[in-house]
């Protein structure tokens, strides 16, 4: 019989992290919440819900960590986080950088880490799934409107030109095994100025790698922000994601999964922020995507 276990963080509040703080990042939490139960299965004694004080590094962790040694063939674990995103710069190779995702307190969270907390994990007989309502290209946006609604905070000028020296990004939340990170070599394409910061372009035939440990659904693509307006209450990702599951046992493969919140977030974007683009993004295991979304694995391979 399969369990469905999940970590679901909301943080709104970055006074501790020094960072302007979000608006809708608990709610989307509250709302992903509900969707898991309600349109998942998952039961909500098997829940970890973190949000804002409770959010810390350490905390995430020690439940992601819980999730994972407690997870059995055919079991699902959901990882759910809606707050600021970064990058940080690898400490050995200066053209390498991590993404991460801010919790209310402590260290990033970079795919270094997720990996080390699911390492004991058999990709082929459980489901891990991640799902980032956040964004990474900090440096790229101005003090506008715009600004102050994205999922990523203003990098410093050291990170900038760090950014403007990186050949290669490793996302967070594939579950990458460092053996392994090889295969992410050389993956950005182009970097350039714009406003205060730089952007960069990936190559993005290897979203999808064999040697990932997770599923991604990532709200936007490196040279995008993720946004979250007040008219809507929620980041455009969980908006979508709440506008597309509308019933109980809802299933749905990732291929369309993706392709129906793309559509939708694009239409989000035209209506509240009219020349910009977010584009939802399907990272991690290659040989998964044709099966459901939220349901165990139906075989070992």
């Amino acid at each position: 019989m399969t369990t469905k276990r999940a970590v679901i963080v909301g943080v709104n509040d970055y006074s501790v992290q020094g960072y302007n703080s979000l608006r809708f990042c608990v709610a989307d939490a509250a709302a992903m919440y509900h969707m898991l139960v309600d349109a998942f299965g998952f039961a909500p004694q098997d829940i970890f819900y973190l949000t804002d004080g409770a959010a810390t590094s350490t905390r995430i962790r020690q439940a992601l960590r819980y999730c994972v040694t407690q997870s059995e063939p055919g079991d699902v674990i959901c990882f759910y986080y809606s707050g600021h995103g970064a990058r940080v710069p690898h400490p050995v190779v200066p053209t390498q950088m991590f993404e991460t995702i801010i919790p209310f307190s402590g260290q990033h969270i970079s795919d270094h880490e997720i990996h080390s907390l699911a390492d004991s994990l058999d990709p082929s007989i459980a489901n891990f799934t991640i799902i980032l309502d956040s964004c990474h290209s900090g440096g790229m946006h101005d003090e506008s409107e715009i600004a102050r609604r994205a999922r990523s905070p203003q990098f410093s000028a050291e990170l900038i030109q760090r950014l403007s020296q990186c050949r290669t990004l490793l996302p967070c939340g594939i579950c990458l095994p460092p053996a392994n990170r090889s295969v992410m070599d050389n993956n950005i394409r182009s970097v350039a100025t714009r406003n205060t910061g730089v952007v960069v372009e990936e190559d993005n035939t290897r979203r999808l790698v064999q040697q990932a440990k997770s599923t991604l659904i990532a709200a936007s693509s490196a040279a995008e922000v993720a946004m979250e307006t007040e008219i809507l209450g929620h980041g455009l990702l969980t908006k979508s994601f709440l506008d597309l599951v509308n019933a109980s046992n809802f299933s749905v493969d990732h291929h369309h999964l993706i392709d129906s919140l793309t559509t939708s977030v694009a239409a989000l974007m035209t209506r509240h922020f009219p020349g910009q683009r977010q584009t939802p993004q399907l990272r991690g295991q290659a040989n998964r995507m044709e099966q459901n979304f939220l349901e165990g694995w139906r075989d070992s391979r």
